[in-house]
């Protein structure tokens, strides 16, 4: 089977379904290929946070012009995408207070509406929160979370609305380049041609890039998260404010009548992809309850929230991110091969950053330019840097990265 497309994006899960959503918009034939089911990689693994505070302006930008894109589709689909909770972002020690204090004066400058709270707003907000060591708090009032599943599918519905083919149970499994320049894909089922690749396969990326004989600056990191059940004596309200608690390494939103916890735990699991089965599914991942991975997360969750330990009733979802070396996205032309694109390295918020990539993605490929505030997600940064030449640095960097996501003035969860 040969099929000719203006371009060809390489993943079906967030980051690549709304670039396709922008690019057909723009009048593009796109094809997506999907190696499994649309979704079925982190996407469909996803806590589906929606925090906009970063540690700069530009990436703080980014996210509050998503929001503005979300309420858009959620009116063109006629669905509820985001859920506004607000976010409580909370500091135990002085150098933390420190740092919420700089994130609000950041936030300020910028038209980001956030402010320094009391105590008492912050246990009216956040009930079941353990509260009596912290000593500063922000507020976000605009952050709330998402539902991964309904964003993906909304990316999907309107992008088909504008003639894109979605084809899934279909990897990609060769490049076809000649003389430079990317000319479309092979697959077990056939080629398919276009003068623009888009490579947004997440923690597969790097060996989508391999075929190409050039690195990519991504590793692939275990994350598990936990939801608790709901307990009567503990009610949590689907209204109560997200948290960050850095100190502690951990984020958390109401989900179901119980509480969702994640962690960015210091032994971070890692995975290379390419010894993985090929018929492996994130959606069959697993975590055991006595494994080192959810003991952390267990103990980590229980110092903010009292009421969880490795008794409470609790379900465990286990996914695999792609992460970088600086914490940024990767996203851009590759230097060595003309029209082939990245569009992944999210950092564990790529379901977020989705909703502004696409359009990032869609300027790139039809006016050739970086919006202002992006330079920072060039896809082709860290093609000079001398201690990122191998697979076992990139992989040291990324890890490295990963367990100092809550480092202070590194807020990306």
């Amino acid at each position: 089977m040969s099929e000719s497309a203006d371009i060809i994006i390489i993943g079906g899960g967030a980051a690549g379904c709304s670039a396709a959503m922008q690019l057909s918009v723009r009048g593009r034939k796109v094809l997506v290929l999907e190696r499994s089911l649309l979704g079925s990689g982190s996407t469909g693994r996803a806590a589906g946070l929606g925090a906009q505070l970063r540690e700069s302006p530009e990436e703080t930008s980014l996210l509050m012009k998503g929001i503005e894109v979300v309420k858009d589709i959620e009116r063109k689909v006629k669905k509820e995408i985001f859920t506004r909770t607000g976010s409580l972002h909370v500091a135990a020690d002085p150098e933390r207070a420190r740092e919420l204090r700089d994130f609000v004066k950041m936030g300020k400058g910028i038209g980001f509406e956030i402010d320094l709270v009391d105590g008492d707003f912050a246990r009216r907000r956040l009930p079941c929160m353990r509260a009596d060591d912290l000593i500063e708090y922000c507020y976000c009032p605009t952050d709330g979370h998402f539902d991964p599943s309904e964003l993906l599918s909304s990316y999907i519905e309107l992008a088909r609305a504008r003639g894109a083919t979605f084809i899934t149970d279909t990897p990609v499994t060769k490049l076809l380049v000649e003389g430079g320049s990317i000319k479309g894909v092979g697959t077990p089922r056939g080629e398919h041609h276009a003068p623009i690749v888009i490579n947004a396969a997440g923690p597969w990326s790097y060996l989508l890039a391999g075929l190409t004989s050039t690195s990519m600056a991504t590793a692939a990191m275990g994350h598990a998260y936990l939801v608790t059940r709901p307990l009567p004596e503990v009610p949590i309200g689907t209204a109560e404010a997200a948290l960050r608690d850095r100190k502690n390494r951990i984020y958390s939103r109401p989900e179901a009548g119980g509480m969702l916890v994640g962690t960015y735990e210091e032994l971070p699991t890692e995975y290379d992809m390419e010894d993985l089965p090929e018929d492996f599914q994130m959606s069959q991942m697993s975590a055991p309850r006595d494994s080192l991975q959810i003991a952390t997360l267990i103990d980590s969750a229980s110092r903010r929230f009292p009421f969880i330990d490795e008794r409470t009733p609790m379900t465990v979802t286990s996914g695999i991110m792609t992460f970088t070396p600086d914490g940024h996205a990767l996203c851009g032309p590759v230097r060595e091969v003309e029209g082939l694109y990245h569009c992944t390295g999210f950092n564990g918020r790529g379901v977020f950053q989705s909703t502004s990539v696409g359009i990032l993605l869609a300027d790139l490929v039809c006016d050739g330019i970086f919006g202002p505030g992006v330079e920072h997600l060039r896809a082709d940064r860290f093609d000079d840097d001398p201690g990122l030449k191998c697979r076992e640095d990139i992989k040291a960097r990324c890890r490295e990265r990963y367990s100092g996501h809550y480092s202070i003035s590194r807020e990306k969860d």
